[in-house]
C-alpha cells in the first residue's frame, strides 16, 4: 500500500516512548511516506529508555495544510506537547481538515487537550481514560479504534494493529473518491457485530477458568463480577488456534448491553472462534 510522498508529522518530546515513536517512522517509510519528526524547538529529544531522535522541524515552523496526518506516541512526552499552543493548533488544523490523527497510549492527553477528544470513540492507557472520558470521548478498551479520520491504540503491544489502520487511513486519503470504500474496509476491519447471551457469557467464563494461560478466572468470581469485554477478549485470545500473531488476528471492540443480552463488536475473526469453540447463544446481527 504505497502512500507516494505523503507527508506525515510525528510529534517528539523529551521522555517519548521509543518504540512508539520508532515503530510508526519506520514502517512508514517502508511504505513510502515522508516522515517529519517534530518538536517544540530542541534539536533531539531522549526516550524514557534512553534512545534519541533527531528533529527534523519546530512544530512552530510547520503548515498543517501541507500534511496527510500527525501521529502522537506516548510516554510522557504529551504531557509537554499538550501545553503548546502550536501542537494543539496544528493537531485541531489537521482534524478539521479530515487528515490522519493517530495517538497511541498517553498521546490521548494531547487529544483532549487540543479539543478534538469531544464525541469521538477513542481508546488510549486505561490511566488517562477518566482525562478521555472528561474531554466528551467515548473510551472503549480496544487494540485499535477508528473514528472516521482518528485512530488511537492503548499500548506498544498494539503497535500491529495501530499502523495498519493508520496507514489505511493514509492510502484512502491519497486515493480517488471511488476508492474510498476499499481503504476504509481495511482502516474499519470489516467489523462485525455479535449478539452474546447469558448463556454464552456463562459458557466463555466457565471456560476460561479451566484455561491455564486465563489469568484472574477462579469459579468462585461469577462471570458478573467481570468485565464483559475482557472475558469476551480472553476467551477468544486463548481459544484462537492461530493465535494472535496473523494478520488478521482476533480483534474485541467492545461488549454492551442490548435487550436481555449483549452486543459485542470485533473483527470477523471473533466470530469464527466463537463459531469454532462452539460458545452456546450467539450470533451475528
Amino acid at each position: 500500500m504505497p502512500l507516494n510522498g505523503r507527508r506525515v508529522v510525528i510529534l517528539a518530546e523529551r521522555d517519548y516512548e521509543d518504540l512508539e515513536l520508532w515503530y510508526p517512522k519506520l514502517r512508514l517509510h517502508e511504505v513510502g511516506a515522508d516522515v517529519i519528526v517534530a518538536g517544540l524547538g530542541e534539536p533531539s529529544y531522549t526516550s524514557k529508555h534512553g534512545y534519541p531522535v533527531d528533529a527534523d522541524a519546530s512544530i512552530d515552523d510547520l503548515d498543517p495544510s501541507e500534511f496527510a496526518g500527525v501521529i502522537i506516541p506516548g510516554g510522557w512526552a504529551p504531557d509537554a506537547l499538550r501545553r503548546s499552543e502550536a501542537v494543539k493548533k496544528f493537531v485541531a488544523s489537521v482534524d478539521e481538515a479530515g487528515g490522519l490523527v493517530a495517538a497511541i497510549c498517553h498521546g490521548g492527553w494531547v487529544l483532549a487537550s487540543a479539543g478534538v477528544a469531544a464525541g469521538r470513540r477513542v481508546t488510549s492507557s486505561p490511566a488517562i481514560r477518566d482525562d478521555l472520558s472528561n474531554a466528551g470521548a467515548d473510551w472503549v478498551d480496544a487494540a485499535v479504534v477508528v473514528d472516521r479520520n482518528l485512530v488511537t491504540s492503548r499500548r506498544p503491544a498494539d503497535l500491529p494493529a495501530f499502523m495498519p489502520a493508520v496507514i489505511a487511513i493514509l492510502a484512502e486519503k491519497s486515493k480517488p473518491a471511488g476508492a474510498a470504500a476499499d481503504a476504509r474496509l481495511l482502516v474499519d476491519g470489516d467489523l462485525v457485530s455479535i449478539s452474546l447471551s447469558a448463556e454464552s457469557i456463562e459458557y466463555m467464563h466457565d471456560m476460561l477458568n479451566r484455561m491455564p494461560g486465563a489469568k484472574g478466572y477462579r469459579d468462585s468470581i461469577p462471570a458478573a463480577d467481570h468485565d464483559l469485554t475482557a472475558i469476551l477478549r480472553d476467551f477468544v485470545t486463548n481459544s484462537d488456534p492461530r493465535g494472535q500473531l496473523e494478520v488478521d488476528a482476533a480483534q474485541v471492540v467492545d461488549v454492551r448491553p442490548a435487550g436481555d443480552g449483549w452486543t459485542a463488536q470485533g473483527s470477523p475473526r471473533v466470530l469464527t472462534v466463537l463459531e469454532g469453540a462452539d460458545v452456546p447463544g450467539i450470533a451475528k446481527i
